[in-house]
């Protein structure tokens, strides 16, 4: 009987050590699926942040087609720069105030800005803080 107790250890150990690999190789199956699940949602939400950004772009497009070139506007505020170029590190003509005449000359930059022509010249303004 002492030699058949051995035999039932090893067999015991071996086939709990079977089931633990029948186990890991489970995990591991679940994992590619997780895995493959997570790339197809990385994939669909680039796409739609695709699509978003061709939906901003046409919105931006919208925007800009209510102003006609010559259209009058006017700053939302006091002080608002008038930029030489259009960007907002470049050198600023003058600070217009609300009374200001705007005319608006019909190119937009991809950094909000608008060209504008003033009594001082042309320049740049920020969209977002006009009428």
């Amino acid at each position: 009987m002492m030699k058949i107790s051995p035999l039932i250890l090893m067999f015991t150990i071996f086939a709990s050590s079977m089931s633990s690999y029948a186990g890991f190789a489970d995990s591991l199956r679940d994992l590619r699926g997780t895995l493959s699940q997570i790339n197809e949602t990385t994939k669909e939400v680039a796409g739609t942040a695709k699509e978003m950004t061709k939906f901003r772009g046409n919105n931006e497009t919208s925007t800009n087609t209510e102003r006609t070139i010559g259209q009058k506007i006017t700053p939302k505020l006091n002080n608002l720069p008038l930029y030489e170029t259009s960007n907002k590190s470049s050198k600023v003509k003058t600070k217009l105030s609300k009374n200001s005449d705007i005319i608006y000359a019909g190119n937009v930059s991809s950094n909000g800005l608008i060209e504008v022509t003033t009594e001082y010249g042309n320049g740049w303004v920020e969209s977002h803080l006009i009428h």
